[in-house]
């Protein structure tokens, strides 16, 4: 069977580049299947995670980003002309190719990829809750044109995920909030990316947080909450692993609070499962997340997780008082509380360490990737007994 996935970069060390990365090559390489990947803005930048070499990829190089800073109304006519061009360069690959489904990841081609003309079933894979849009826009950009410019744009992906074949969420808590207006829902979540395995020494002092530098991942408020934690446990350290636009920010912010060596923001590791295996527990202050693989990661390393409640993921891996610890979006104090918790009760985190690695075991690939089997064996045949 041959599958056509499109995604704007894989140079990202991110979620969504890690679980594509590792779908495709158990397709390829444990089912047979023929797949292409599409880029648009890998701009002669190298993979991140490794590829299998069955996997064929075509980089067109649109570069939407480029844009993104301009004046908006540049910014719009800009936008216009590169979605023209990289429709007309989709349709050239699908008459080419001939795949039997296209899958988008929710980016740009989600906006016409239904116009093609194609034979092939329609997949769409939404990695993040239905107002991605709006999040995005306003965690940027402060006003009410923002917001409202955020509410267009997340009402137009509703109307197109309302054309595809199959919309996939990763929770059930999407399936049920996309299930109010679309007939197409169905959940298949992400696959655990490492194999679960037990840590050899649970008393390390230091606490990891795994995730790009930007608004979306609220480490300024985690920041706020190492405050408090540092005041009663200044022995204990944070690790923030990941890179972005907000290092100097953060950095600055860091050294101003007079937490320099209590918080160390760590770049990129090639080796993260290590250093999730030398971490008492996980921290995630995202202020929105689709199903987070940093949680999965940390979990199949035996690590517990405090984390804010936001929308919709954590709730759907973390039961709170079992794995882990939910605590409403935004509060520092009640984050910083949870934190302290966790450190001062060595017995709770172990059994929270033990029920982390059980959770882990419901997310390995080879169940994952069953589900996906099944269904592109789906669509095909009802696309050819149509």
């Amino acid at each position: 069977m041959r599958l056509l996935y499109f995604i704007p970069a894989l140079f990202n060390h991110g979620g969504m580049e890690r679980v594509l990365t590792s779908k495709v090559n158990y397709l390829v390489d444990k089912m047979g299947y023929r797949i292409t990947i599409v880029t648009t803005d890998q701009m002669s930048r190298g993979c991140y995670f490794s590829l299998s070499e069955k996997v064929d990829l075509i980089h067109l190089d649109l570069d939407f980003n480029s844009h993104f800073e301009k004046a908006l109304i540049l910014k719009y006519f800009s936008h216009q002309l590169k979605m023209i061009k990289y429709k007309k360069e989709v349709q050239k690959l699908v008459d080419i190719i001939k795949p039997d489904i296209l899958i988008s990841l929710g980016g740009k081609e989600i906006d016409f990829i239904y116009k093609l003309k194609t034979n092939a079933a329609i997949v769409c894979e939404m990695h993040f809750s239905m107002n991605i849009r709006t999040q995005f826009l306003v965690s940027r950009k402060r006003g009410l044109l923002w917001t409202v410019l955020g509410n267009i744009r997340t009402n137009q992906l509703k109307n197109t995920t309302k054309k595809v074949d199959k919309l996939i969420v990763l929770t059930n808590q999407d399936k049920n909030q996309w299930g109010k207006t679309h007939q197409n829902v169905l959940h298949i979540p992400n696959p655990a990316t490492f194999e679960v395995r037990k840590r050899e020494n649970e008393d390390y002092k230091t606490v990891i947080s795994v995730g790009r530098l930007d608004p979306q991942k609220g480490y300024s408020m985690l920041i706020d909450t190492w405050v408090r934690v540092q005041e009663k446990h200044p022995e204990w350290i944070l690790n923030i692993f990941g890179t972005g636009d907000l290092k100097e920010q953060l950095e600055g912010k860091i050294n101003a609070l007079g937490l320099k060596g209590n918080i160390n923001l760590k770049g990129k590791s090639d080796e993260i499962e290590n250093e999730y295996l030398k971490s008492s527990f996980f921290v995630m202050s995202s202020l929105y997340e689709g199903l987070p693989m940093v949680l999965l990661e940390s979990m199949s390393c035996g690590l517990p997780v405090v984390s804010f409640d936001c929308e919709w993921g954590p709730r759907e891996i973390i039961t709170n008082g079992y794995n882990g610890f939910l605590v409403e979006t935004g509060d520092v104090n009640q984050l910083a509380d949870k934190i302290c918790q966790m450190i001062e009760n060595p017995e709770l985190r172990t059994t929270m360490s033990l029920n982390a690695l059980e959770v882990a075991k419901k997310y390995d690939i080879s169940i994952v990737m069953k589900k996906w089997d099944a269904l592109f064996k789906e669509l095909k045949n009802s696309n050819v007994s149509a």
